[in-house]
């Protein structure tokens, strides 16, 4: 369903089809939000969508006009992607901040041509910050450089309240939003849809993108990492329909963030504070963003399969013998996992949101511990 040198957009065929029929209708609306699990390919699809708009070819997106090849390399001049950034350092005035901003932006967009698979932020705090929305306005105030249209995108849209949760950023955005230049698609993209100002959800139209079938990530996970069948259909087999995640969980650090779980939990089952405050202190400030999400998911991961377990309902567990193991050596009831669940899930919204990561996990720990009755 792509092109030659664009963007391979696996398990998303019925979507696409959608897409194109809007295309060929030109019925594609002015702002969109593409929102779903985290790593299910919503940027790939607003980048593949991009590109169509901006094909010159027969057919869009061709793969082969002169617009698909520099959309595919991420260098078309009228396709402004923007991403979560931490905040540059030691800019003196804000025309510098502006400056350092696009700098950076410029910098992680030569590291996506090669890997395009990299995480935007890296584990950094990071959030599209006020002076990045205001580059994003001025550009939307020039006309398109090659065609009669611009395009812009704006991955992870929710990060624009940053962790101070001062919505300057979001409001600013929402006057591009509500009066768009008639030459712009905006298009947004959120695992995270609920944490976007409710005036800059009612004006974008919402396009689902569901997680991807297992025989999907395998297949990716073949294909751009070679990986021998039985280690990408495990990783594919935890992942839930997430690509992202799947890499995740087919590299380096897997058994450092599955650690990281364990120890979450098994703080949280113990009765002393003291176990508790240590698990807690081993997040720095950096851990937000690199260890604490990707271990909160996988705390995650692991009560929903004790659930799972509970239920009967063992072939639907992405890990069915550790869930085992951990109900032989901790007998939960499903209401105390439930509660857990509600938990982790919190917190995870609090580490999205950049906020302290030892208080976010302290906090998650006694809720735990309540919920399991130890504390």
């Amino acid at each position: 369903m792509s092109g030659p040198g664009l963007p391979n957009i696996r398990g998303h065929e019925a979507l696409l089809d959608r897409v194109r029929l809007a295309l060929e209708a030109g019925r594609i609306p002015q702002s969109l939000l593409f929102h779903g699990p985290e790593g299910v390919g919503k940027r790939t699809l607003a980048l593949w969508t991009g590109a169509a708009l901006l094909c010159t070819g027969q057919e869009s997106p061709c793969g082969e006009c002169r617009s698909c090849r520099m959309a595919a390399r991420l260098e078309h001049p009228d396709i402004h992607y923007h991403f979560p950034m931490p905040r540059p350092k030691r800019a003196s005035s804000r025309k510098k901040l502006r400056e350092a901003i696009e700098t950076q932006r410029q910098e992680r967009l030569a590291r996506l041509r090669d890997e395009p698979d990299v995480p935007i932020d890296e584990g950094e705090v990071s959030g599209i910050y006020l002076t990045a929305v205001e580059n994003i306005r001025d550009a939307a105030s020039r006309r398109p450089a090659m065609g009669s249209r611009a395009v812009f995108i704006i991955a992870e849209a929710d990060r624009m309240v940053p962790q101070d949760a001062n919505p300057e950023a979001a409001n600013a955005f929402l006057k591009l939003l509500e009066e768009p230049p008639d030459f712009a698609t905006i298009m947004l993209t959120s695992s995270r849809p609920h944490a976007l100002l409710p005036t800059v959800r009612s004006r974008t139209a919402f396009v689902r993108v569901p997680p991807l079938a297992e025989d999907d990530v395998v297949a990716h996970l073949i294909e751009t990492r070679e990986m021998p069948v039985g280690a990408a259909r495990a990783a594919a087999r935890r992942a839930g329909g997430s690509i992202g995640r799947a890499l995740t969980l087919s590299a380096s650090e897997e058994d450092e963030v599955g650690a990281a779980a364990d120890r979450l939990l098994a703080a949280a089952l113990r009765a002393d504070p003291e176990s508790r405050y240590a698990a807690a202190g081993q997040f720095t400030a950096r851990g937000a963003r690199s260890i604490l999400a990707p271990a909160l998911e996988e705390l995650e991961v692991r009560l929903r399969d004790v659930i799972c377990a509970a239920s009967g309902a063992d072939d639907h567990a992405q890990d069915p013998e550790r869930s085992r193991r951990i109900r032989e050596r901790w007998p939960l009831g499903e209401p105390a996992v439930l509660a857990a669940i509600s938990a982790v899930e919190s917190a995870r919204e609090d580490a999205h949101r950049n906020l302290n990561p030892q208080s976010t996990v302290s906090t998650l720990l006694l809720e735990m511990s309540r919920a399991f009755g130890s504390s």
